[in-house]
């Protein structure tokens, strides 16, 4: 009797085991399943703590590195406006150049000079409003204000740190040393001559200079872009499913699982049969 109670012991521990082993099984495939259903190895803190810090990080880089992309973008927007705005402007300085060589020649009187005068004047007063009205986004971009005053600065990374500033560009007839100037008489054409040839040769240096922003720019563009992408992927390691090695773990922890379940069946048969064979006695 003592002997049979034995047996009975040991039948319920092995089922009360397979059946902790079957829970435990059941546990693991859940969460298998889980991972291949969401494509993602991290779902929560709980299934990898310090890799889920890591790759939350990481996606706060990403996300960084492409609104940064937008602002570089941005900035070249606003840079290749201003660039339309001075490729009118030279021409304009260029026509100006032509009227004081003309006024320069003795071979006109003052009131033809004067008349002259009238396009001149007109030329500088529409250069400055083309300076000050060229815009990006309703700020200035030639006009020494705004986006032009040299203190702008653009995002242009992720981090606190990573800005670039703007170029500053004055356009205006006062800042291109025109202003007042005039072609009325030889003297002052003469003078308006020398002014004019400094303010194209100062055009040609701020032309460059947005020029190399630009180019700078672009640059910054493409790195980010590579950046984004190695991050990316770098966060898909930490946090994405390997599916071939999920596909593996499914299959196994279903064979454990069938497994423990032939296993209860067949000690639920033999405590069946073990009962009865006691009360038979």
């Amino acid at each position: 009797m003592e002997i049979q109670r034995a047996g009975g012991l040991r039948i319920e521990t092995g089922r009360k085991q397979t059946t902790d082993a079957l829970r435990r099984t059941g546990k693991e495939l859940s969460k298998i399943l889980e991972r291949l259903a969401s494509a993602r190895r991290i779902n929560r803190a709980s299934d990898d703590a310090a890799g889920l810090g890591v790759a939350e990080q990481l996606n706060t880089q990403v996300r960084g590195f492409k609104m940064a992309e937008r602002n570089v973008e941005d900035a070249m927007s606003a840079l290749n406006i201003a660039e339309g705005a001075a490729t009118e402007i030279s021409s304009m300085l260029q026509r100006q150049r032509e009227l004081a060589i003309q006024a320069r020649n003795d071979t006109l009187s003052d009131d033809q000079r004067q008349q002259l005068d009238v396009e001149y004047q007109n030329l500088s007063m529409e250069i400055t409003r083309i300076a000050e009205g060229t815009q990006f986004n309703t700020q200035n971009v030639a006009g020494g204000t705004g986006l032009a005053s040299g203190t702008a600065q653009i995002q242009v990374g992720p981090n606190e740190g990573d800005v670039v500033t703007m170029p500053a560009v004055d356009m205006t007839s006062i800042g291109l040393g025109i202003a007042g100037t005039s072609i009325a008489d030889s003297v002052s054409a003469s003078g308006a001559l020398s002014a004019i040839n400094n303010a194209i040769d100062a055009m040609g240096t701020q032309r460059s200079t947005i020029g190399a922003m630009v180019n700078r720019f672009e640059s910054t563009q493409n790195n980010l872009m590579v950046a984004e992408v190695n991050t990316t992927a770098a966060e898909s390691i930490l946090r994405d499913e390997d599916m071939a090695m999920g596909l593996a773990d499914l299959t196994r922890a279903r064979l454990l699982q069938e497994s423990g379940m032939r296993a209860f069946k067949r000690f639920n048969e033999i405590s069946s049969n073990h009962i009865l064979g006691l009360l038979q006695q």
